[in-house]
């Protein structure tokens, strides 16, 4: 779960890039340890100034150093990669120790063969966050030498034990976890409705721009239910444009009981049913993640590059709620987004609300893993959309 630093914290880390799998990111010459990288993420609902940040390694030292003018906007990435020349926006080469070397012991610590490293994001007043990993993973049990002083360990540090085989990253899955994965620099995956989504309330459908806490918005389950806090987080033309995975997915009018047409968030999870539901999953309905979904029925990537704004609804429990005709889930509060609020700031919340003290335990339905949503759409196939709509 991750620890933040003034709404940072570490979303990807790429430390050993070699192999067949190997990544360009840089885009100069090959595929090599000048394109290993360490990504964070700003999980604030403003923009922050980079100035004075840096990026340390416990067996490399100094890293990486931002400068004037260097900032990270709201849900969006800063990556920086060994060596990178004229870097696009929200990407940087890095400045320090080792960043043009291209053979094994180069920018990052490879995290096989008993290898280990720590790595750091640190504050101008000294705070940081840190982030373990090897095979085992091993905290440094101190600071590497020249490290700032003054500041304290945010959080209690988080740690991975990983070989990190070649070309594979350390990021997060849907629910904040670390695990091994494919590299994906620049990608940020926020979870929630965009502006122009109409929310069924107690007093007709309301744009979700529009909808303050106290609204009384319909639940499948409980009838009108209050709406507690609302956040949003826009999302800039040039973040789409390098970040393709946060582009929203469109899903065209009446393929889920939607009126009208819909645009969700990648990992937005909408309500799914029906009796091959059933006959797969032993339950008639369902929550899937929007970019599982890509392929059905017209479901899509939206591919324009009009800027985009978020929004997180958040109840006493997890909802499902109807956007836009079909049924869709609130914000799901678990232990990974519980600390994540407590670090984010923009929340419009009811008065007296304290965010710190709301906590989910369960979903409002069960919710299909990747390889468990691909199965349900090969079974679907073309079959009638009304097939799909919970009443």
């Amino acid at each position: 779960m991750p620890d933040f630093l003034n709404g940072l914290f570490f979303s990807e880390i790429l430390a050993d890039n070699a192999g067949g799998g190997a990544v360009n990111v840089n885009g100069q010459g090959g595929a090599n340890k000048q394109d290993e990288y360490v990504e964070f993420q700003n999980n604030s609902n403003t923009t922050i100034d980079l100035d004075g940040y840096q990026i340390w390694s416990d067996q490399n030292g100094l890293l990486h150093t931002f400068g004037s003018g260097d900032q990270i906007a709201p849900g969006d990435t800063a990556t920086v990669v060994g060596t990178y020349n004229n870097p696009p926006a929200g990407f940087y080469g890095a400045n320090g120790n080792n960043n043009s070397a291209s053979s094994n012991g180069g920018f990052l610590e490879d995290g096989e063969g008993n290898k280990f490293d720590t790595i750091y994001l640190v504050a101008p007043d000294g705070n940081y966050i840190q982030l373990s990993y090897g095979s085992p993973a091993q905290d440094p049990g101190g600071l590497p030498a020249g490290f700032p002083s003054g500041g304290t360990l945010q959080g209690a540090g988080e740690t991975l034990n990983t070989s990190a085989p070649n070309a594979t990253s350390v990021l997060r899955d849907a629910d904040g976890n670390l695990q091994e994965g494919t590299p994906t620099p620049g990608t940020p995956g926020p979870v929630c409705f965009t502006s122009g989504t109409r929310i069924a309330s107690d007093i007709g459908d309301i744009a979700v721009e529009n909808l303050e806490p106290g609204a009384r918005v319909l639940s499948k389950d409980r009838g009108y239910v209050t709406l507690r806090a609302v956040r949003k987080a826009p999302i800039a033309r040039t973040i789409l444009r390098w970040n393709p995975d946060v582009r929203c997915i469109l899903v065209p009018a009446n393929v889920l009981g939607n009126s009208a047409p819909i645009r969700l968030s990648p990992s937005h999870r909408v309500l799914v049913c029906g009796t091959r539901v059933e006959l797969l999953f032993g339950t008639f309905e369902v929550l899937v993640s929007a970019k599982h979904l890509v392929g059905f029925s017209g479901i899509d990537v939206d591919k324009s590059d009009n800027p985009v704004t978020y929004f997180h609804l958040l109840f006493d429990t997890h909802e499902v709620i109807k956007s836009n005709g079909c049924w869709t889930e609130s914000l799901f509060l678990g232990e990974t987004a519980h600390k994540a609020i407590l670090a984010a700031t923009g929340w419009q919340t009811e008065t007296g609300l304290k965010l710190g003290q709301m906590k989910h335990c369960d979903t409002a339905r069960p919710v299909l893993k990747k390889y468990e949503a691909e199965v349900l759409v090969d079974a679907l196939g073309e079959i009638q959309c009304s097939a799909l709509v919970a009443a």
